[in-house]
């Protein structure tokens, strides 16, 4: 994998060190929820709602909200600092959720899951390991959710957050913008699964300041602190002229998220 320039790291190095980053893990308050329609879809199409597992769950952006909906939820994910995080949040102190500190490919499990999740982690496994792992942990009726999207979808800088984006990304990672290296990696877990189902949600409006709005893109693996290194305070002060336009007079932005969520059952 192509190695990062601005703090001499490998952005797809699995082990996460970003993700192990206090720096990191402080900035995830900061990132949009998912379309919360997602919550009911997922509980509506699982088997059963007794048992939930959701691996790279970060602070729980997933695994706390549907904690309500299932009797039992095993959250995993190999940072400390993100499950401290998640049992800070709303109803991370639920008593039905097991917080594990693990990588998912080497998590200790037991029993069988009606559902397994992922929100935006799948990619950052190692598939080849995972799926065979959870097979004796899944019944013929099991189904995998991965959702993705937490990002401003199609707001009015648009344009020049995609220009923005196409001078950032190589520099840091050392892909070009949606290249095809970049969409294999990420789709890399589709050879192991069959595809059920797929919906598209749009959120209600979501206010953020500026700050925040860059605060959030420094919780992203790829603009990690770790990532940028020495150009951090470069990469800020870029995003926030684009932005600035764009803000309302108290400094706020406007925008929708659009989340994806694929349902899937395991290949045999």
């Amino acid at each position: 994998m192509p190695k990062a320039t601005g703090g001499n790291i490998d952005m797809h190095d699995i082990s996460g060190r970003s993700f192990q980053s206090a720096k990191l893990s402080d900035n995830y308050v900061h990132r949009p929820p998912y379309a919360p329609q997602i919550h009911a879809c997922i509980a509506e199409h699982a088997p059963s709602a007794k048992r939930l597992l959701d691996l790279g769950c970060g602070e729980g952006k997933l695994a706390r909200p549907l904690a309500r909906m299932f009797d039992n939820v095993v959250a995993v994910d190999p940072s400390e600092n993100m499950l401290a995080l998640g049992r800070s949040l709303e109803n991370g102190d639920a008593p039905n959720i097991n917080w594990i500190a693990a990588k998912a490919e080497d998590a200790p499990l037991s029993g069988r899951f009606d559902l397994v999740t992922f929100a935006s982690s799948i990619h950052w496994m190692d598939c080849d390991r995972l799926f065979p792992k959870l097979k004796p942990h899944l019944s013929a009726q099991s189904l995998f959710a991965f959702v993705e999207g937490d990002q401003a979808f199609e707001p009015p800088w648009e344009a020049e957050w995609r220009a923005f984006l196409a001078k950032w990304v190589p520099m840091v990672t050392g892909w070009s913008l949606d290249s095809a290296e970049w969409r294999a990696w990420r789709d890399k877990h589709l050879r192991h699964v069959a595809v059920t189902d797929t919906f598209e949600f749009l959120s209600p409006p979501v206010r953020q300041s500026v700050d925040d709005f860059i605060l959030c893109q420094h919780s992203r693996n790829t603009f990690s602190p770790l990532a940028l290194g020495n150009r951090t305070a470069q990469f800020a002060d870029e995003l926030r002229e684009l932005l600035a336009c764009y803000a309302s007079a108290d400094g706020m932005l406007e925008f929708r998220v659009k989340t994806h969520l694929t349902f899937a059952r395991p290949k045999d």
